[in-house]
């Protein structure tokens, strides 16, 4: 039996499917509201027999609930996390992130499971002039340094704190995930604008990965027992404008052809702030957000194929514009058709 948290989200969805289709025992952990049924249509879908999939209810920040929840598993998968760069969400995303890991990685000693497999972010990684970002670039805080990185990090550190008091951990870092997930939201929102048909891109570049290699790298590594390391997951480094051309062409609708310039950025999220303070409502957009979205982000790609080769493993990611095109069928059959 394995134990995973966040297996309603984008990655724990394939995550599940992933572990069910190698004979796993999966005890997922869920909110009351949480989108179960999702799952289960996702993984009839696939043709996953689900038998085998058990759900329990709680909370992360419930640490009796935890200890009694992942009894008699042999390995958490950790992928519960709050995404946002909305600054009022600060505070929740530590909570969440951060605080939340750390009681259960209090769980795992107290109960004696003894192998953590901790869904990070590249986000928690630091940044070097000239480089890709890899595994081994510490985390430096400073003002570009968003609040959901630094959730991250802490985060991470929880999780290596584990193993200082007697876990195996390992860390998956991924770039920006791509999958069938919930359109609204997060990284899969991108296929939602263009489907609307956005006319503006980003100018800025970024890695990206399937959700599908993720959830694959989170099985194989630690089948592999690739204990004390992390590893950036990233299948591709692309510009917006190719990604979202690729988009276009998956869902026959126009390429954005225009691109968002730092300043009109600049212009746009001040305006949505101010929006925010007279009306009282959530901005859409951030400082945090677009300014993430004009830099030119890359990252290393191939120790995970590095250390897999040695142990005899050939790992080979999935083309993003291939993840594109599977993953359109369920943006539309939740978007409806495109308007020509």
């Amino acid at each position: 039996m394995v134990f995973v948290t966040g297996a309603t989200g984008l990655v724990g969805r394939y995550l599940v499917d992933e572990l069910l289709r190698n004979g796993e025992h999966v005890r997922a952990l869920c909110r009351p509201q949480s989108d179960r049924q999702a799952v289960h249509a996702f993984l009839a879908k696939a043709g996953t027999d689900d038998a085998h999939l058990e759900w329990v209810e709680g909370s992360l920040h419930d640490g009796l609930f935890l200890e009694e929840a992942m009894e008699g598993c042999r390995r958490v998968f950790h992928c519960a996390a709050m995404v946002s760069f909305h600054p009022k969400d600060a505070e929740t995303m530590m909570r969440i992130n951060r605080d939340a890991t750390g009681l259960l990685v209090n769980a795992m000693l107290y109960t004696g499971v003894e192998e953590l497999v901790h869904v990070s972010s590249v986000a928690a990684l630091g940044r070097k002039p000239g480089e890709p970002v890899h595994e081994d670039v510490p985390f430096e805080d400073g003002r570009d340094v968003s609040h959901y990185a630094r959730s991250k990090f802490s985060a991470e550190l929880e999780a290596w704190r584990g193993q200082e008091e007697g876990l195996r951990v390992l860390a998956v870092n991924p770039v920006i995930v791509l999958g069938e997930g919930d359109f609204s939201r997060s990284s899969s929102m991108l296929f939602t604008l263009v489907h609307r048909g956005l006319s503006w891109y980003p100018i800025g570049t970024n890695g990206f990965v399937a959700a599908r290699d993720v959830a694959r790298a989170c099985t194989v590594l630690s089948d592999q027992g690739c204990w004390g390391e992390r590893f950036v997951l990233c299948a591709e480094n692309a510009s917006y404008q190719q990604l979202m051309a690729w988009m276009a062409e998956a869902l026959g609708v126009p390429a954005p052809s225009r691109p968002l310039k730092a300043w009109m950025l600049g212009a746009a999220w001040r305006l949505s702030a101010l929006w925010e303070r007279l009306t009282g409502r959530r901005a859409p957009i951030s400082k945090e957000s677009v300014e993430n979205t004009s830099k030119d982000h890359r990252y290393a790609t191939t120790k995970i194929e590095d250390v897999l080769k040695a142990k005899g493993v050939d790992w080979a990611y999935e083309p993003i514009q291939t993840t594109i095109q599977t993953t359109v069928p369920a943006v539309l059959n939740a978007l409806g058709p495109v308007k020509k």
